[in-house]
Formats: structure tokens, C-alpha cells, sequence
């Protein structure tokens, strides 16, 4: 009895942080659920704790939000960079790694020239 009330708890609070970006961003839950692959009913089902959040449905509203899975479950050492704008800034990064250096010269490099 006490693991349902705590594991209700844990879902409702999951989606106010949900309802929070969402509206942060300004957008309707019809928008970020169709962004999303799934139904309006199902994301105000998620924001109201009435349903469990799979990780991937997780996933897939924090890349539309633009926000990352830890600001969905309150876990602030969670990164995930997979669509996120972070991601593709890393990607891009990774494919011409002289923007990098451009833009962060490294410590021996700078200090050279110092």
C-alpha cells in the first residue's frame, strides 16, 4: 500500500515538471503530442500521473521540449544528448573538431601563447 501512494506520488510530480516545460516553452499538449508520436489524451494522462511514462515516450517529449531526461525525472546528473540541441551541437562538434578548438583552445596552446 505505501509503494503505490509513494509510486502515485513519484508520476504526479513527473508530470508537473512535465506540464511546467511544457508550458515554459509554450506549446499546447496537442502540439508536443503529435511531435511526440502519441495522443493528446495520453500526454495529459502523463501530466496528470495517471499513467506510467515509458522511457521512450520520456525521451521523445524531452527532444520536443528541448529539455533533457533528467529535467523530466529530476535527476540533474542525467545528460542525454540524442535530438537535443546540445546533441547536435556535440555532433557537429565531433565532425570538425577545429570549431572546437576555435572556439575552447587548449589549455597548453593558450597558455603558449600567453
Amino acid at each position: 500500500m505505501a509503494s503505490e501512494k509513494i509510486e502515485l506520488e513519484r508520476r504526479r510530480e513527473t508530470g508537473e515538471r512535465l506540464r511546467y516545460w511544457r508550458t515554459r516553452r509554450q506549446v499546447s499538449q496537442s502540439e508536443v503530442a503529435r511531435a511526440s508520436g502519441i495522443t493528446q489524451a495520453s500526454l495529459s494522462n502523463y501530466e496528470t500521473g495517471k499513467r506510467e511514462l515509458a522511457m521512450s515516450t520520456a525521451l521523445a517529449i524531452a527532444s520536443v521540449l528541448d529539455i533533457t531526461l533528467g529535467d523530466v525525472l529530476d535527476v540533474g546528473d542525467v545528460i542525454v544528448l540524442r535530438d537535443s540541441r546540445l546533441g547536435r551541437v556535440v555532433r557537429t562538434l565531433m565532425d570538425r573538431p577545429e570549431l572546437l578548438d576555435s572556439i575552447a583552445p587548449r589549455r597548453v596552446e593558450a597558455e603558449a601563447a600567453s
